[in-house]
């Protein structure tokens, strides 16, 4: 880069000291070399970001955009990373945002790789984490991802050096020029792919009388930004309150609408995550993720119903045969499974001979003599919470 030698003397002189996801995701991060951990060759200077492969300027050689990394004993790599480490790990990179030094829409931009393609109309989220540069002279908002199938780039140039790629990014910071020299500030937005994007590229798309900038007098360094830690997943913001339904009596039924750091508005107007339905309606939500300025929005029908669903009648058996060859062996009530049911078992003469209290279907009369026994039966609707008790008589055939 053209200043960051003299800027490197000045800062010497002064000798001043210096880890969404509000979504869900549906995929591992694709992009390659996320971090800029790996290298090819540890960066001895600027101008060196092809030694993170497969990370380059997106100018074969024309643009500048560098290569930091722990690794480097190069005085100019060591005092930039002094300034501001990386967020993870020991690498990260840095470019110029804008072109203020010539007063035209010189550009640095990084061009990285995906290890898939992206699928057509699935939507996809990106981010990475940025910080401007202590000794910078202004700062700037419009720093984006643009993602694209090739590598077939057209940009203007500025006395032969790189210029400004103009095409308009899926994703684009808007909460403000990013001033902060201390912390990272994350860049993320989410898309829908068109199909078949294999590359990203991080920079400012916009030229210079459209770039939302500020001077900042921290330095004479045009606006330089470090960046680290960039991610592509595929994910979803939708939420889903289920199907349709029916509703018993003294049921509840909780909604979960959960999306991480959203906010939510229910019909009533409360705004927890979940609603505890306690009668039939018609419900809805709305949870909202400023992260990504995305509203998703479900409706729920949940109708009243009869007795005959919320009460499935009993069919029991008044015989069984326990001789084990697995036709009318055990005691099985049709609907056993709707019902908490206790279960008493008595003979003729009025001896109780089996019970519980929580009845699963399993009871045989194992040494049972043939003959008549006789049940006492209560039945507690897992639906509506109604009770019901039956008797009746049982014959036993070995």
């Amino acid at each position: 880069m053209i200043t960051k030698n003299r800027i490197l003397c000045l800062i010497l002189l002064l000798s001043i000291a210096y880890k969404s996801n509000a979504q869900r995701i549906l995929s591992g991060n694709l992009v390659i070399n996320s971090g800029f951990e790996q290298y090819t060759q540890c960066p001895d200077n600027f101008t060196q970001i092809n030694y993170a492969y497969p990370w380059s300027d997106c100018f074969g050689g024309g643009g500048s955009s560098d290569f930091l990394h722990k690794c480097s004993t190069a005085i100019n790599i060591q005092t930039y990373l002094s300034y501001q480490y990386p967020r993870t790990g020991d690498g990260e990179t840095a470019i110029l945002m804008y072109g203020s030094w010539t007063g035209h829409n010189y550009r640095e931009y990084l061009l990285g790789m995906l290890n898939d393609s992206l699928r057509k109309q699935k939507r996809y989220c990106g981010e990475f984490y940025t910080s401007l540069f202590n000794y910078s002279k202004g700062a700037v908002e419009n720093v984006g991802m643009y993602f694209s199938v090739d590598t077939s780039f057209t940009f203007d140039t500025v006395y032969n050096a790189g210029g400004l790629f103009s095409l308009n990014p899926q994703i684009e910071y808007h909460n403000g020029i990013i001033m902060d020299t201390v912390n990272w500030v994350k860049v993320n937005g989410s898309f829908i792919a068109s199909g078949n994007e294999k590359y990203l590229v991080i920079g400012n798309f916009r030229d210079n009388i459209h770039t939302n900038y500020l001077e900042v007098s921290y330095g004479v360094i045009s606006p330089y930004y470090y960046i680290d830690d960039v991610s592509v997943c595929e994910c979803s913001f939708e939420i889903n309150l289920g199907e349709d339904t029916k509703f018993c009596g003294n049921e509840t039924m909780l909604l979960n609408a959960t999306l991480p750091n959203a906010t939510y508005t229910w019909q009533d107007g409360s705004h927890a995550a979940t609603y505890e339905v306690k009668q039939p309606g018609t419900y809805w939500v709305n949870a909202y993720v400023a992260d990504y300025d995305i509203t998703s929005t479900d409706t729920i029908v949940i109708a009243a119903e009869d007795d005959t669903y919320c009460n499935p009648p009993l069919t029991i058996p008044n015989f069984i045969t326990p001789n084990n060859d697995n036709v009318n062996d055990n005691f099985r009530i049709g609907n056993a499974d709707k019902y908490d049911i206790s279960l008493q078992i008595y003979n003729r003469w009025g001896t109780l001979i089996y019970q519980t209290a929580h009845y699963t279907n399993d009871y045989n009369c194992h040494g049972c003599a043939d003959g008549v026994y006789y049940y006492l039966l209560t039945a507690k609707s897992l639906r509506s919470g109604k009770v019901k008790d039956y008797k009746g008589s049982l014959t036993v055939i070995n």
